[in-house]
């Protein structure tokens, strides 16, 4: 993705092109698979002429990814702060869940995903470890750096797996049990790290 379209992307044409970029790949998806979808089926599903396909992405891996961050940033720049400063002194999670917005429940977000952990896993755990780390770099928090690195890397290990099992029925709960899933195993590895030493207390 180009440094202009980075610059750019908060441009409203620029994201309705992208959102229908991405919602033809999520159709296209229902009914074939990621490795026989081409750019050419993609845009004709969108409508879309594939040089303006190609001034946004370079491949159909670099849409299927820029997804895949939308998703893990949306969901970790819903996450207050001080709610989850207040959860991890205590554990209750009080208003955190609630201010989640993401809805883990939309299937073609989740798909998008799920293709992506299969044909894209270190592109997308590397991926969403910079999500971490640049969302909780913008808020004030009480972790220091050393911190928030160790958790990003345990953690995303973490909810990527959960996300594998919930993708595959492998762990049948609700989707607002699955956002609660997360937040506690940051909060078990946190403590984990403080009690072995690795964190200050």
């Amino acid at each position: 993705m180009s440094e202009q379209l980075t610059k750019t992307a908060l441009d409203p044409r620029i994201r309705r092109t992208r959102k229908l970029l991405q919602r033809a790949l999520s159709t296209l998806l229902a009914d074939k698979s990621f490795s026989d979808i081409s750019i050419t089926d993609i845009c004709n599903e969108a409508e879309i002429a594939r040089v303006t396909f190609y001034q946004h992405y370079d491949s159909k891996e670099a849409l299927l990814l820029a997804e895949v961050a939308d998703f893990f940033t949306s969901m970790y720049e819903a996450v207050d702060q001080d709610a989850l400063d207040h959860f991890f002194e205590t554990g209750e999670m009080g208003t955190l869940l609630s201010a989640q917005q993401i809805d883990l429940a939309d299937p073609s977000r989740v798909r998008l995903v799920g293709v992506a952990l299969q044909y894209a896993g270190s592109a997308v755990r590397k991926l969403t470890i910079e999500s971490f780390l640049k969302t909780f770099a913008q808020h004030e928090t009480n972790l220091d750096e050393q911190e928030i690195v160790v958790l990003a890397t345990f953690y995303v290990g973490g909810i990527l797996t959960l996300l594998e099992q919930f993708l595959n029925g492998r762990l049948p709960i609700t989707p607002l049990a699955f956002q609660a899933a997360p937040l506690t195993l940051l909060r078990i590895l946190r403590q984990g790290a403080i009690q072995s030493g690795i964190f200050p207390d």
